[in-house]
């Protein structure tokens, strides 16, 4: 789980027709997460290597051209690429737990929330020290080991995460309007939702899994080879929804109950969340939790973006877990000083209307990550034949690997080519087009 969950599900959902918007979100996640999350889980666990290596073997094995493996290397450089802006983030959501426990969120107004935040992102000394320490943590945490360090810091945080998004929840709910919170997120209006709508569900249902990063396939490679493959992936899909929409009740019944309008990503997070706590001690403690929870599942998602890398140094240039995890996250840290850079030295230095910053997300999240997508479902529907899939599958029930191969070969396929042309902009060209003049 990541920072999108929080910031951008809940917000989509009210803005393209609440429980319209949900029912093709829920669709969308039948056809493209559930099917991707399997095919990841179930090459990672077949081969046991990093994303890299599995695709290659696979692809000798299957006897296609090993360029296949490119494919998971991309998606490594990919996991390294969007650690290296979401930990300047993270680090900003550290800083914001610390000032919403001192009680400087106390009476905050758009303009002066506005002026902190700016304050912030605008000083690089404050800014890379935050990124640095978020860095620190998760290379401490990776060094350890899969079992030792990542497996175990989550196993520690998502309880309290889990407890801190209901905290949360009842405690909007009491502070705020819960029920404006739920009208918004749940009405039904399906002339709201909109071809767009119907395309951002598709959108969301493939980022909010962390999909095309590899980071399913490395997690995959370390699952008991009799694992439910097929139960655990609904699992995870479920519990990650309900999660973001449990917060996003609890925050929105904050905002508005201040009458605050709904906005996404930083700015709900670092502007409007500011400003609608409520005063004395109870703003304090709430203004703790919410960024206590942002941080946790930040730092959730950074040890799974960085993980992929690491098992490819590992494997690939056979050097311990402790140095890939260290020269892993100097690489990313360097890196993320630029994107640190663009909302302070180097803001006005843009390259065709974007600066580093805005080129990194696009390249992400627009390009590589869809794209990668696209690829694994090709590889895994048609390149692999049916005898060696139906090994990767396993011991699983047969309907169910029936399902998930006719879902990679024909819906989920055509879903992420859809998805594809609606990031690289194609169908708002082709609508635009059409429109009348």
């Amino acid at each position: 789980m990541g920072i999108g969950n929080v910031a951008r599900l809940p917000y989509l959902t009210g803005e393209y027709g609440g429980a319209a918007f949900l029912l093709v979100y829920a669709l969308a996640l039948l056809v493209i997460g559930w099917p991707m999350v399997v095919t990841e889980l179930a090459l990672g666990r077949w081969t046991r290597q990093d994303p890299y290596t599995t695709l290659q073997s696979l692809a000798v094995e299957s006897k296609a051209r090993p360029a296949w493996g490119a494919i998971g290397a991309l998606s490594c450089l990919t996991a390294v690429l969007v650690l290296s802006y979401f930990s300047v983030v993270a680090g900003w959501s550290i800083a914001y737990a610390m000032r919403g426990a001192s009680g400087l969120f106390e009476g905050m107004d758009a303009a002066a929330a506005q002026k902190m935040f700016l304050e912030l992102a605008r000083d690089p000394e404050r800014s890379l020290a935050w990124h640095t320490i978020f860095m620190v943590t998760i290379a401490i945490a990776a060094a350890h080991g899969f079992r030792e360090g990542i497996e175990r810091t989550m196993s520690y945080l998502f309880p309290p995460a889990v407890a801190l998004g209901l905290f949360l929840l009842f405690y909007g709910w009491y502070f705020g309007d819960g029920n404006a919170a739920v009208a918004y997120l749940f009405d039904f209006n399906w002339p709201k939702l909109g071809w767009r709508g119907a395309l951002e569900a598709l959108h969301q249902a493939f980022f909010t899994l962390g999909l095309g990063a590899g980071i399913m396939m490395v997690y995959g490679s370390y699952l008991p080879a009799k694992t439910p493959i097929g139960r655990l992936a609904a699992r995870i899909i479920v519990i990650d929804a309900l999660f973001s929409l449990a917060i996003g009740v609890g925050l929105y019944a904050l905002i508005f109950a201040s009458a605050r309008d709904a906005a996404p990503g930083l700015s709900l997070l670092f502007q409007i969340l500011p400003q609608v706590m409520p005063t004395g001690i109870d703003g304090a403690f709430g203004a703790v939790f919410v960024y206590l929870v942002i941080f946790i599942i930040t730092l959730s998602a950074a040890l799974a973006l960085l993980e992929p890398g690491v098992r490819y140094l590992m494997d690939r240039h056979r050097i311990t877990r402790v140095f890939a995890s260290v020269y892993l996250s100097v690489m990313i840290w360097f890196l993320g000083v630029g994107s640190l850079l663009s909302f302070n030295v180097t803001e006005h230095l843009e390259f065709f209307g974007r600066n580093f910053f805005d080129w990194m997300q696009w390249l992400t999240g627009r390009l590589l990550l869809p794209a990668l997508g696209l690829l694994l479902c090709i590889f895994a529907g048609r390149i692999l034949p049916v005898p060696l899939l139906r090994e990767i599958w396993g011991d699983q029930p047969e309907w169910l690997y029936k399902v998930w191969r006719f879902a990679l070969r024909y819906p989920t396929r055509v879903a992420l080519i859809v998805l594809m042309f609606y990031c690289l902009g194609v169908l708002d060209f082709l609508v635009a087009l059409w429109a009348p003049a």
